[in-house]
């Protein structure tokens, strides 16, 4: 998008060049009459390109003040700018002319136009124009008259300042890339922790210019301290105990707990640290980095600085810098700021998700309470009813009530799961074991199906949600066998061993619309077998195998029972 010509960036460098023209061509037309001997040769002359010169800046100032031009003007003028010296320079005592300062003057308009190629191209330009017009009238003057000594110092002069605008020029850059690099700071609202903090530091690490980045910090409300690496080694993230990972050895006095800091050397992380005062200057701290994070520290260079927000507090270390460590600590500062604010958020969204999530529960136990589970009791007094008017057909009889005891069971789950999703999670369900859970699950397939199932359950301990989850799957797998392979009987094994959870439900039904084993990769591809019971197991990380012929079918599901931060 074009700005409007008063906000261009562009437009304002020319007014700026435009108005120190016209008060540089100003300034030298009051030179010449003041001194009229200095320029000996060609005063008339002198006279009139000052006035010409003069005339065309006031052109340029109005043409540029009224709105932007195209891109060839600069260069234009530039060029103009630039013979026009020559010209002056010849006219009045050539190397030794008081119109050198028009060279400096355009090595000054290349820095705000261009780069610091501009700038070396404008300073080779000028330094070749300055030799050649004074080799061409050094022939005319006398030995008296050639400075020699101010020629040289003028040569010297025209190359360091062309050295130092191009080395301002070049940082200029640099902190304009790193400007546009914090303006792109990663947006993180619909990404987990992990990947959200993997696209952070990989970003903080671009801005500062460091090879690894290591994190620390607390959350208030959670009871350990976490820890980052960047590049990770393993897991991206790691818990660790309260209060370890402390960052200096003086618990009682230490100057590092808010302030920045940096060290230089070999190895930064046993290098003395040094804090930056107001002034720029810096001074050693008193104590030391604690052997705990100094070991999690490698390259050469460190740049440290602590954040604060709402809801956590830690500390960014950058190392393996490439830029001078003097130059990383504003910078470091505010990318650790950013990464503290990041964190806060993210935690802020977790947040906002759990209390979210905590309210559709409560309508859902509510709906369940009021819909679901008063239809279940209508149901079962409907049932018994029914069964009290057949005293003469015991069979039917016996059926409805164990009909109605089934639905009796499958009340008093619906309770304990309302009871787990409701606002008081405190009577959440205490079936004791996961034996005992899959027993009372076998019972009520048992009454509901009139079929024999048998369950082996052999475990150990397992995370809460692979445990709450184990129910649920058998349940499926077992009534998917009952319901499209007619078994005569359906047998479940539920063990666990070196950290991963088999469970294999096997019937004697007509088995599965494909014959053969295959495996999870292939019965999602070819969409086999029960979709529902696939996308739980693959929820969980776990994987589905299915064996299929005219004999039955044999569903297994493998999970890992290792929980860890990824």
């Amino acid at each position: 998008m074009n700005l409007p010509p008063h906000l261009s960036y562009r437009a304002q460098i020319e007014r700026i060049i435009a108005g120190g023209r016209v008060a540089l061509a100003t300034a030298s037309l009051f030179g010449v009459w003041w001194d009229p001997a200095e320029p000996v040769r060609a005063i008339a002359m002198t006279y009139a390109l000052s006035g010409v010169y003069l005339a065309y800046a006031l052109t340029l100032l109005g043409l540029v003040w009224e709105r932007p031009r195209g891109t060839r003007l600069p260069l234009v003028t530039h060029v103009g700018d630039i013979v026009f010296v020559a010209v002056l320079q010849y006219l009045t005592l050539g190397p030794s002319s008081p119109f050198f300062l028009y060279f400096v003057f355009s090595i000054f308009c290349a820095a705000l136009r261009w780069n610091w190629k501009g700038i070396l191209l404008t300073a080779g330009a000028t330094l070749a124009s300055y030799l050649l017009m004074t080799a061409w009238i050094s022939r005319m003057l006398g030995p008296s008259e050639f400075e020699g000594d101010r020629f040289i110092i003028r040569c010297v002069y025209l190359i360091v300042v062309a050295a130092i605008l191009a080395y301002l020029n070049h940082h200029h850059q640099r902190l304009r890339v790193d400007l546009e690099r914090l303006a792109r700071w990663p947006q993180l609202k619909t990404l987990a922790l992990p990947e959200a903090l993997a696209q952070i530091l990989s970003h903080a690490a671009t801005i500062v210019d460091a090879a690894h980045v290591v994190v620390i910090w607390e959350n208030g409300e959670e009871p350990y301290t976490l820890l980052a690496r960047w590049p990770p080694q393993g897991t991206l993230i790691s818990k660790h105990p309260p209060d370890t990972l402390r960052f200096s050895l003086d618990d009682e006095s230490s100057d590092l707990d808010e302030a920045a800091f940096v060290a230089a050397g070999p190895s930064s992380a046993t290098s003395t640290l040094l804090v930056p005062s107001e002034r720029g200057s810096f001074a050693a701290a008193r104590t030391s980095l604690h052997p705990e994070v100094r070991n999690l520290l490698e390259g050469d260079g460190l740049a440290s600085a602590s954040f604060r927000t709402e809801h956590v507090t830690g500390r960014a270390f950058f190392t393996g810098l490439a830029s001078p460590i003097s130059e990383i600590v504003p910078l470091a500062v505010v990318v650790a700021r950013e990464i503290g604010l990041s964190l806060n958020q993210l935690y802020a969204a977790e947040r906002l998700k759990e209390i979210a999530a905590k309210e559709e529960r409560i309508r859902v136990a509510r709906d369940l309470h009021d819909g679901i589970l008063q239809s279940l009791t209508g149901i079962r007094l409907e049932l018994r009813a029914a069964a009290g008017e057949l005293d003469d057909a015991p069979t039917v009889r016996d059926r409805l009530c164990a009909i109605e005891g089934a639905l009796a069971i499958e009340q008093r789950e619906l309770r304990i799961f309302i009871s787990a999703v409701g606002p008081d999670r405190s009577s959440f369900r205490d079936a004791g074991s996961l034996a005992r859970q899959l027993e009372a699950m076998r019972k009520r397939i048992a009454l509901e199906w009139n079929m024999p199932v048998t369950i082996r359950c052999a475990t150990e301990t397992l995370p809460a949600e692979i445990e709450n989850a184990v129910p649920f799957m058998v349940h499926e797998a077992v009534v998917n066998a009952l319901k499209h392979g007619h078994p005569s009987r359906v047998a479940v094994t539920v063990e666990s061993n070196n950290g991963t959870l088999r469970i294999v439900v096997a019937d004697d039904g007509r088995g599965f619309q494909f014959r053969g084993r295959q495996d999870h990769q292939a019965l999602t591809q070819r969409q086999l077998g029960p979709k529902s019971l696939l996308d739980r197991v693959a929820a969980l990380g776990g994987e589905v195998h299915i064996e299929s012929s005219d004999s039955g079918s044999s569903v297994e599901m493998i999970l890992a029972v290792n929980s860890s931060i990824a």
